[in-house]
């Protein structure tokens, strides 16, 4: 008996074929990556037990479970001891709870200025071994907005700075706007900031820069934050954070984005 294939659903089957051949190599090349430099994969849960965190929630057994989507608080849930240097590839519990393919790492313990050079490396290592060259990774620190966190509508005001909305911020009763605005427009090699200014020396590569604008959440994060982005793309970010008593620093890629701008030996399909 012949079966036909509708074209449809064969160009269906050929694009999910190709999505899957990209994801797998990106996957294999971010492995490579991390065994080389020595860190143990670990496989975090989708879901916790817990009637704390926010999120997609369901009851099994009259317990209650929670779809997490912050890596981290899945790995602090599964009592990672200090000094240790780990990463992941999650896994999508079902397409239509909207999760994203996350790739990262975490360094728990050590020295922080030392971490924090090694995470940076360890985030460019794993984008210039997938192929992927222009990206910009913008630095900076937590508190540099906390005077302003505490008056009224500090959260909206965040808000509008994570997301460069001057429109808005424009229109808000603040005292110090210009500063702010400075603040938010300082995107350099050379802060006066020990600190960044040292990571920037350290790491010795020009796609590396002091942003202080960068705002991240959630507001576990104490210390170096730092933001990845491609041309157009949001690929990824991390920092230190401090969480159970463990002093620790991270990152996460986003899986989807770099299968867009990956361009690998899934391109070379048999015809």
């Amino acid at each position: 008996m012949l079966i036909v294939c509708h074209p449809v659903l064969y160009a269906a089957v050929v694009i999910l074929r190709m999505v899957d051949r990209k994801l797998s190599e990106i996957a294999y090349s971010i492995r490579e990556s991390f065994h080389d430099s020595g860190y143990t994969e670990i496989f975090p849960p989708a879901f916790l037990k817990s009637d704390k965190v926010d999120g997609f929630r369901f009851i099994y057994r009259n317990k209650i479970f929670v779809l997490e989507p912050d890596i981290t608080l899945r790995l602090m849930n599964r009592h990672i001891t200090e000094n240790s240097k780990i990463y992941y590839i999650s896994q999508q519990s079902d397409e239509y709870l909207n999760e994203f393919l996350k790739a990262g790492s975490e360094i728990m313990g050590g020295d922080e200025d030392e971490t924090n050079i090694e995470i940076l490396r360890m985030a460019i290592k794993v984008l210039d071994n997938l192929g992927i060259k222009n990206y910009n990774i913008d630095i900076s620190l937590t508190g540099i907005f906390d005077s302003y966190v505490r008056k009224k509508e500090g959260q909206r005001l965040i808000r509008a700075v994570k997301n460069r909305n001057y429109p808005q911020i424009q229109d808000m009763e603040i005292d110090d706007k210009d500063k702010l605005l400075q603040i938010m427009d300082t995107r350099t090699r050379k802060s006066g900031i020990d600190k960044l200014d040292s990571i920037i020396e350290r790491i010795g590569d020009p796609r590396v820069l002091i942003d202080l604008g960068t705002v991240r959440q959630p507001e576990y994060y104490s210390g170096l934050i730092f933001e990845i982005y491609g041309k157009q793309e949001f690929l990824g970010g991390g920092g230190n954070y401090i969480m159970k008593n463990l002093r620790g620093c991270g990152f996460s890629l986003d899986l989807q984005v770099l299968s867009k701008l990956y361009h690998g030996s899934h391109e070379k399909v048999e015809k």
